[in-house]
């Protein structure tokens, strides 16, 4: 008797929580927000009430038809459904500002969210509920060999009431989308009975089934680097002739004076001249080298310690005897020089050097720089002026048009602004076209260096505009870094598989 009592209660449970899911989130969206708020749900919002709504049905039929496998599963497919739901709902929404965010807000948290609230909430219970249920063998019992089970005053009420629920939901998309194919709108007007405001849309459906991908447009492949190339997955066809190049003309033409072959086991991606020494980088390496390039110290960093940070594009000087690195990623590490470094304490950074370089410490560390434009983008360089670092992005399979420079303030490694620079430029074309590699600073402008066309950009940082173009020679076929030293322009190239520095005037 008693394990039958505690069916009854579980059913009881089940009910009240199938119920209570369809009449606050599914029916004050319907009633409160919509016809009397004009709240009009988005083709994800609709998907989620739908969720709601199936979950709510399903824990009454388990009310109505006892306690089936077939059921449970269902309910908790479902769930599933309507948190991925939620979650890419509120992942198109979650980088906004302070009070931004998408239709009504209850308690300060917009309906998207709260969606996300009751799908946890329904696992949750649903775990409440099955800590308290009988032995499975008495909901058999319970059911006493009938169909289905009778209902009670509340049972009916709640199936009844649900019903309506439903019914009206079923009108209201009715009205706001229609029937199929149209399929609902992003971003809809408010709900409106008059036929004049309603938008019936197909839109949802373009594009749909193009480059499906898990990832969405978080699906840009890793740019090219000078120990890996990327220009198949890429999709772009690297030339050498700076008349592809997408200016409408170019200001001066760089001459090799100079060459020679740097020995170093590894392609280098960076090469820069800092406090008299050369820094070099290769995917994960760093080595400091004096002026005949023999390496006075290096270390290998380890990538996945806190901030996981994506092959090295650059490396600056910071705070006077320190050093920042940053990966493609646009992660970074501070670090810093040691003799006498502590091994077990930088051995969280570093997989080689961990006795000479600190990574742990005051003024170092990992940190992550967020952007806007350039969110969506890999950068493949890095300079710096004495208050802010500038980082400039690189195409890729998702957007080859834009170029962005980010502008990143040293003291607190916070972004200060973003610019793409007006240059003049031939018919239908856009500094897209360009792969900056290498970026260097002087005299308040910014040398960016594009591997595609054997161009350099002189970019005004006041002006936000490229001032000047020059070309280099075309027998640079992979430039990688471009650095100044003793009033000479140096440009490393990796190719022929080895490392050559030019000198050009």
């Amino acid at each position: 008797m008693n394990e039958i009592n505690k069916t009854k209660n579980f059913y009881t449970l089940m009910c009240l929580a199938g119920f209570l899911i369809i009449l606050l989130p599914v029916g004050i969206a319907n009633f409160v927000f919509g016809y009397m708020l004009g709240d009009s749900p988005c083709t994800l919002c609709w998907g989620q009430r739908e969720a709601m709504i199936f979950i709510g049905v399903m824990a009454l039929f388990i009310v109505r038809y006892g306690m089936k496998g077939k059921y449970l599963a269902a309910l908790l497919i479902m769930t599933a459904v309507g948190l991925y739901q939620s979650f890419a709902h509120y992942g198109n929404h979650a980088h906004r500002d302070l009070d931004q965010g998408f239709g009504l807000a209850v308690f300060g948290i917009h309906t998207y969210f709260w969606a996300e609230v009751v799908f946890w909430a329904v696992v949750l219970l649903l775990g409440v509920i099955f800590a308290f249920a009988p032995k499975f063998n008495a909901f058999e019992a319970e059911l006493n060999g009938e169909k289905f089970r009778k209902y009670t005053k509340f049972s009916f009420a709640a199936v009844l009431i649900s019903a309506i629920i439903v019914a009206s939901n079923v009108f209201q998309a009715f009205v706001s989308t229609g029937i199929p194919p149209y399929v609902g709108q992003g971003d809809p007007v408010r709900f409106s009975l008059n036929p004049k405001y309603i938008i019936w849309s197909t839109d949802g459906w373009k594009g749909l089934w193009q480059n499906i991908s898990f990832l969405g447009k978080r699906d840009v492949k890793a740019p090219d680097y000078a120990f890996e190339s990327a220009s198949e997955k890429l999709g772009i066809v690297f030339d050498n002739d700076s008349q592809n190049a997408p200016f409408a003309k170019i200001d001066e033409n760089l001459q090799i004076t100079s060459e020679q072959n740097i020995s170093f086991d590894k392609p280098i991606n960076t090469l820069d001249f800092i406090g008299g020494e050369f820094v070099a980088s290769s995917k994960f390496d760093v080595a400091f080298m004096d002026e005949n390039f023999n390496i006075k110290s290096a270390f290998e960093l380890d990538p996945y310690f806190s901030a996981t940070i994506d092959p090295i594009i650059g490396v600056i000087p910071y705070m006077q005897d320190k050093f920042l690195l940053m990966g493609s990623n646009k992660s970074f590490l501070r670090f810093g020089k040691n003799e006498n470094a502590n091994e077990v304490l930088q051995y969280a950074d570093f997989i080689k050097g961990a006795d000479k370089f600190e990574g742990q410490g005051k003024d170092l560390g990992r940190g992550r720089l967020d952007t806007v434009r350039a969110k969506f983008h890999h950068v493949a360089s890095m300079t710096n002026d004495a208050n802010y670092l500038y980082l400039a992005t690189v195409p890729n399979n998702k957007n080859a048009k834009d170029f962005i420079i980010s502008k990143v303030s040293l003291k607190d490694r916070v972004l200060s602004g973003e610019f793409s620079p007006k240059a003049a430029l031939k018919e239908g074309k856009t500094l897209g076209d360009l792969y900056v590699t290498s970026m260097a600073f002087k005299d308040g402008e910014i040398y960016a260096l594009s591997k595609n066309h054997n161009v350099i950009a002189i970019i005004d940082i006041a002006k936000e505009e490229v001032v000047k173009v020059i070309s280099y020679p075309s027998e640079i076929k992979n430039a990688r870094s471009l650095f100044f030293k003793d009033n000479k322009i140096y440009i490393l190239s990796y190719q022929d598989g080895s490392n050559k520095l030019y000198t050009l005037k």
